[in-house]
């Protein structure tokens, strides 16, 4: 069952990235979200502080995070973004920015950095009004690691149900898929 889950995803993500502009699309999220990675991930040592100091405190665990963390995220919205338009074309209608947004937003949102930033803020300045911010820090500067698994396992799900979804529209092996999702 794991084994067969693996050559799906491998499948699909080799089956879209075959095409040049969907390698493209991943390379575009890719950097920023690392960038975005890279300074927020160390804000724990920098006591919150956001910016050119967080990439002091950068450590090898930081970096394979942010790494990780962009890859999972970047490679789980191009096939997102492939299911969606290969749905799109089936049915004969037209993908606007907007259909693609409002679909893609609340499934993924739980996997980038903007609900973490947002209940992130709202965690830093709740305990600043009822004095307890050290408890809730030391909270989350011990257990860092463990946020951050767990961050990557849902992302994992989540690139795991895109490949579903890509290899939905391709139900034929591999070999026999065509870079539209169509049969051959």
């Amino acid at each position: 069952m794991i084994r067969s889950a693996l050559y799906e995803t491998g499948a699909a993500i080799g089956l879209v990235l075959s095409q040049p502009p969907y390698r493209h699309l991943a390379l575009a999220i890719f950097v920023p979200v690392l960038a975005l990675y890279l300074f927020l991930l160390p804000s724990a040592f920098t006591a919150g502080s956001i910016g050119l100091i967080s990439l002091r405190y950068l450590n090898a665990e930081l970096v394979i995070f942010s790494v990780l963390l962009a890859s999972l995220l970047s490679l789980s919205l191009m096939l997102n973004i492939y299911a969606f338009r290969a749905a799109a074309r089936r049915k004969g209608g037209i993908l606007t920015f907007g259909v693609l947004a409002s679909s893609l937003l609340p499934s993924t949102l739980c996997c980038t950095p903007v609900v973490p930033t947002v209940l992130a803020f709202l965690g830093a300045t709740t305990p600043q009004i009822f004095g307890f911010s050290g408890k809730v820090q030391g909270f989350i500067a011990t257990y860092e690691t463990a946020f951050l698994i767990f961050a990557s396992l849902l992302l994992l799900i989540s690139l795991r149900l895109a490949a579903r979804s890509v290899m939905g529209f391709c139900p034929l092996p591999i070999r026999n898929a065509q870079p539209n999702g169509m049969r051959s």
